[in-house]
């Protein structure tokens, strides 16, 4: 989106991710509660001010806002990888800083009233982002991390064996590494991920996507759907239960005879299967997996959950 705008506009969007960089080390929960944001760069307010009639207009563009938007989502989702977005609520409050912002390029307004105004702007979208946070349920840090595809096979108990296709990698990540690997292989496979690449895999939320029917041959999850799902589960909230139609619709999505493969496992659910349609296998995960935080979230929880889950389809 920002490849096609001007040089002025990528310089912003550059400063602009300075800004969040520089947060980097600020609890979420911090933030959420209203700490004070850094005073703005020099090198900010002085761009702002150089170039205000051009990023003026473009601050009030939509795809200003949607921009903001994306980049926004994905700092909070690095931070929280929980958390719940109202992206057509962020996209407004970005909207509204953007709009604030570009009034303040209107006037011919020196270097410290330029700071107050993005102090201002700042504080303003900080505490609309707070409240989108709190309403999302990620007002803490959880942060989400990608794994080595080796790992990966390890972890969801595959080994070297052929995978059933096409394949998907629900929850692929960033860069869907798995997916490059089996596609390497000859496998077609696809990811599906809130920031997937879009050269191997489908931008989406699993809560929404059409998985359809009789479709997959295989469908894999590694620390990513399942995990997702029992943090639901022990919050007791009404997203369990949307996560329980979509471990469903993943099943029925399953061709005969593929398979739903994923990790940690989830025991309160896989006792319910129908024992005449679908099998559940568990493979323990190797002993070098087993961290004191796995432990931890077990004991937590109060079930097991150290395992991959192979959930095949019989008919």
């Amino acid at each position: 989106m920002l490849a096609r705008v001007s040089p002025e506009v990528l310089r912003l969007a550059a400063l602009l991710e300075e800004s969040l960089r520089a947060l980097a080390e600020v609890p979420l929960a911090e933030l959420v509660a209203g700490r004070a944001l850094p005073e703005p760069s020099a090198a900010l307010v002085e761009h702002l001010r150089a170039h205000r009639a051009g990023l003026a207009g473009w601050l009030r563009t939509p795809a200003c806002a949607e921009a903001l938007c994306v980049r926004l989502a994905r700092w909070l989702w690095s931070r929280n990888q929980y958390v719940r977005l109202d992206r057509a609520a962020l996209t407004a409050a970005c909207a509204r800083a953007a709009e604030a912002l570009a009034e303040g390029l209107e006037g011919e307004a020196d270097p410290k009233d330029m700071s107050e105004r993005l102090v201002r702007t700042g504080q303003e979208l900080q505490a609309r982002v707070a409240a989108l946070v709190r309403a999302g349920g990620g007002k803490t840090d959880v942060v989400c991390s990608e794994y080595a595809v080796t790992l990966q096979r390890d972890a969801l108990g595959l080994g070297d064996a052929p995978l059933a296709a096409p394949v998907l990698d629900v929850g692929c990540g960033a860069s869907a590494g798995f997916v490059r690997a089996l596609r390497a292989e000859g496998v077609a496979a696809t990811g599906l991920d809130r920031e997937a690449p879009e050269d191997v895999a489908l931008v989406g939320d699993w809560l929404s996507f059409p998985f359809g029917q009789d479709r997959w041959g295989t469908i894999v999850s590694h620390q990513a759907f399942s995990l997702h799902f029992v943090h639901q589960h022990l919050a007791q909230g009404p997203e369990a239960y949307a996560y329980a139609r979509v471990y469903m619709a993943m099943l029925r999505a399953l061709k005969p005879g593929g398979r739903l493969v994923y990790a940690p496992g989830l025991p309160f659910v896989e006792g319910m299967l129908p024992k005449a349609t679908y099998r559940c296998t568990r493979v323990p995960l190797p002993e070098a997996m087993m961290s004191e935080a796995v432990h931890a979230l077990e004991r937590a929880a109060g079930f097991e959950l150290a395992y991959a889950a192979h959930v095949e389809r019989l008919a």
